[in-house]
């Protein structure tokens, strides 16, 4: 059995809104934390007195405080509790309720508090209308856009609709509704007890205060294995080059280590290295660094001057014969062209288990195109272009296989 979650049920406006009360009941003898958001039109099919009850709290509907509760959830109901929220679950999800999401619209209780859900938080929606508005390309783009955004879709189911009609937009079966959260949950614990080092970003190899040779790495791909890690109840601890806030990932269980060098990277890695379950090279270290650093910032002369530059050192290579016995490690290869024979040099060299091998098209981008090396593999996995956050779950499902994929 999972471990209590905070969980948010947002009920539509359906007529499949009574099977919602099943749903929440049945979550609620499991052990965990209910709150019920209803939106005005689901209240016309169930009350939100039905719901209070099986729910054993408030069923809320109006986005407006009371002014005569000092509890935050009433101060501010379309924060509270969706700030605080473990899994969110949109019920009979209906046309105008994706949209409202895949938009980003707060025009109700339940759709503003789905904007103040934290980053972390594991998002289910289960749809339930007419065959003919399910099909409707509008509808399905917002459905596109939803599990772009890692909205995780359950169903709908087939059969014959309240309307008469038939085909696909029932809601699913209560059963397999609990059936999915419950491995979704489950999966969420697959690493918990793990560490995993996870080096990211750009290195910053300064000429002077000012200027330094870099790269333009954005950090994406590490956030991606942090939170994919993280959503599995690992600790991670984040090496990391300096990257824009936005991309950095968000969690219980992170411990963000900021760096500029190559050397900086080199040596707070290994601090953490024997404390470690795996180790990921996901950071793109700058090869060479200028073999004096000026105090002052350098005035810019009208003559062409020499720059000496030093190797950076090898921190894979470095890492790699003090790494734990039973440490996994993955690298990347970031190679232009056919970058077959490079990965295999690497995967060998630096004592990886596993190497991905991508292309410049990822840098600074949401996706890649990525081939997968494990050592003793005689063949390559070829992956092609993935959102990273699937290039993610994939790499911790080749170091964790008992780790569940998706």
């Amino acid at each position: 059995m999972p471990e209590p979650k905070r969980i948010l049920v947002g009920v539509c406006g359906g007529i499949a809104a009574y099977k919602a009360l099943d749903v929440v009941s049945a979550l609620r003898k499991q052990g965990h934390h209910l709150q019920v958001i209803l939106t005005e039109a689901a209240t016309h099919f169930v009350s939100p007195a039905s719901f209070a009850a099986v729910s054993g709290g408030p069923a809320r509907v109006s986005m407006w405080s009371d002014p005569a509760s000092a509890q935050p959830d009433d101060s501010f109901p379309h924060l509270y509790p969706s700030t605080e929220t473990e899994l969110f679950l949109l019920l009979a999800a209906t046309a105008n309720s994706l949209q409202k999401l895949a938009t980003g619209a707060a025009s109700d209780l339940l759709s503003t508090s789905v904007l103040s859900l934290p980053e972390t938080c594991m998002r289910f929606f289960a749809p339930a209308m007419n065959v003919e508005m399910w099909r409707n390309p509008a509808v399905q783009a917002n459905v596109h856009t939803l599990e772009q955004r890692d909205w995780q879709r359950l169903g709908p189911g087939e059969g014959m609709l309240a309307c008469g009609m038939k085909g696909p937009g029932r809601l699913l079966p209560v059963e397999e509704i609990l059936s999915s959260l419950d491995q979704r949950l489950q999966q969420s614990a697959s690493l918990t007890g793990k560490t995993l080092l996870l080096l990211s970003g750009p290195t910053r190899e300064h000429l002077d205060p000012i200027r330094y040779i870099g790269n333009p790495s954005s950090g994406k791909m590490g956030k991606a294995l942090a939170e994919a890690a993280l959503a599995r109840g690992a600790e991670v601890i984040l090496v990391s080059g300096p990257v824009p806030e936005a991309n950095l990932p968000q969690g219980s269980g992170l411990t963000h280590l900021p760096i500029l060098s190559a050397q900086e990277m080199l040596e707070t890695a290994a601090k953490h290295l024997p404390h470690a379950d795996a180790i990921l090279h996901a950071a793109a270290v700058a090869d060479y660094r200028p073999k004096d650093m000026a105090t002052e910032k350098l005035p810019k002369q009208s003559q062409a001057f020499q720059l000496e530059l030093v190797p950076t050192p090898d921190i894979a290579a470095s890492l790699a014969p003090q790494k734990p016995p039973a440490c996994l490690s993955l690298g990347f290869a970031l190679q232009s062209g056919d970058g077959t024979s490079e990965a295999r040099r690497k995967l060998d060299s630096k004592d990886f288990d596993a190497i991905v091998l991508n292309d410049p098209s990822s840098l600074n981008a949401s996706d890649g195109s990525f081939t997968l090396f494990r050592k003793g593999a005689t063949e390559a996995e070829v992956w092609g272009r993935l959102d990273k956050r699937e290039c993610a779950e994939r790499i911790l499902h080749t170091l964790f296989p008992e780790t569940p994929h998706g």
